[in-house]
């Protein structure tokens, strides 16, 4: 595997830090390889390896951990006659009862440095917040870039990368998506082990999570999420479709379910906002995918190419550290508003800009932008389209970058 320097940067800065260090995001998106690569980092420090415990609840060692009592025995009989500081991983700890109250307990009672991962985002509930009065540092872990996925590709299958082959290898990466070891499997078998992803998500942190009982409703309506990724629609659409299918789904069970599926990081909700009265519109969100995969697994051809595109920008700027919206203006529609650390950037995406209707299109909605942020329109054209202050970036060049 790779080393995954974006997320060990974050890390660094936190280790030996009070807070406890909450890796977060979707089943098999690599929160398990970040912790070795962890405990790598300290062993480099000078940590011994008997001051290390790595604490998997979905292991056989571990798994029979149901609530924090037990958690506690077995803590104590671990680090009983350890000395000095001790550091501890617990990897999927949201399959513990009650599990906050002992990690708030080692914070306080213990000379450790804690760590822990989870898939549900209920890891950083309100009542952990209480717990820990604001002491925690959340890492937000999310499938392989386009980066990432050149650098395995690069150490791992010892593939020269250059400009010949980088084409097709990202669509390699746009038919198939991100998810680590997805590079491991034979083409033949990738759907099929993003299907099983799939259902390990849709049965562990969706129906046995939140007791679902209507689990054919909540299939129907996650493929419905995943067919219409980077489209806008409203609970109301989505059940007078249903409805039009004869089968009835209120709106409140519907926006409980896209919650629950959220809340597994599974889907991400963007809000639409208005650029010119500068408040957030309450109806017809887009939604995308935590990897672009998960749709090509139902549906892969040209006519969504243009929606996968987006999916796979939107992620990436999570990535970098925006916060991303839609823009409304004048009922024209920017793709992406992204503000980090004050600043605010707007991006259009398309497919080609060759044609001059298309370049009419796409540039008006950011000429009806009256501000000076920088407004950026991302293509797969190699021809630089700039011109009248708006940037234009092939859209590889963009996700092989670091910054826009």
């Amino acid at each position: 595997m790779i080393k995954r320097e974006l997320y060990l940067k974050q890390i660094r800065r936190w280790i030996d830090n009070e807070a406890v260090k909450a890796i977060t995001g979707v089943r098999r998106s690599g929160k398990t390889y970040i912790l070795y690569s962890i405990i790598e980092e300290l062993k480099q420090k000078g940590i011994k390896e008997e001051n290390i415990f790595l604490i998997s609840f979905e292991s056989q060692k571990y798994n029979r951990i149901e609530n924090y009592k037990q958690l506690d025995e077995t803590i104590n009989k671990l680090v009983k006659n350890v000395e000095g500081k001790i550091y501890l991983l617990f990897d999927e700890i949201q399959l513990v009862e009650g599990w906050q109250k002992s990690i708030n307990s080692y914070r306080v009672d213990l000379n450790c440095d804690l760590y822990i991962t989870g898939s549900n985002s209920e890891l950083l509930s309100n009542e952990l917040s209480i717990l820990m009065s604001g002491r925690y540092k959340e890492i937000k872990i999310y499938p392989f870039s386009f980066k990432e996925f050149l650098q395995y590709k690069k150490e791992i299958n010892k593939i020269k990368i250059n400009k010949f082959n980088e084409e097709e290898l990202f669509d390699e990466y746009l038919k198939y998506g991100g998810m680590p070891q997805l590079l491991n499997i034979n083409k033949i078998d990738k759907y099929s082990y993003l299907e099983d992803i799939y259902s390990v998500i849709f049965l562990k942190d969706i129906i046995y999570t939140h007791n679902i009982r209507n689990t054919d409703m909540l299939n129907r309506l996650l493929n419905y999420i995943i067919l219409n990724i980077g489209n806008t629609f409203s609970a109301n659409k989505i059940s007078t479709y249903f409805k039009n299918k004869g089968r009835k789904i209120s709106t409140d069970t519907i926006l409980d379910y896209i919650m629950y599926a959220t809340d597994a990081y599974f889907i991400h909700k963007v809000p639409r906002e208005d650029l010119i009265g500068k408040k957030v519109l309450k109806t017809k969100e887009k939604y995308y995918l935590i990897d672009h995969g998960f749709h090509q697994t139902k549906i892969f051809n040209t006519e969504t190419k243009g929606n996968v595109l987006e999916n796979i920008v939107y992620i990436e700027l999570l990535r970098r550290g925006y916060d991303v919206k839609v823009g409304m203006v004048d009922e024209k529609e920017v793709d992406f508003v992204c503000i980090k650390n004050k600043n605010k950037i707007y991006i259009q995406l398309c497919l080609d800009l060759s044609k001059e209707s298309t370049k009419n299109r796409e540039f008006s909605s950011l000429e009806k932008v009256n501000d000076n942020y920088d407004k950026y329109v991302l293509s797969l054209d190699k021809e630089d389209y700039s011109n009248n202050g708006f940037k234009h970036r092939n859209i590889l060049e963009f996700l092989k970058t670091d910054e826009i």
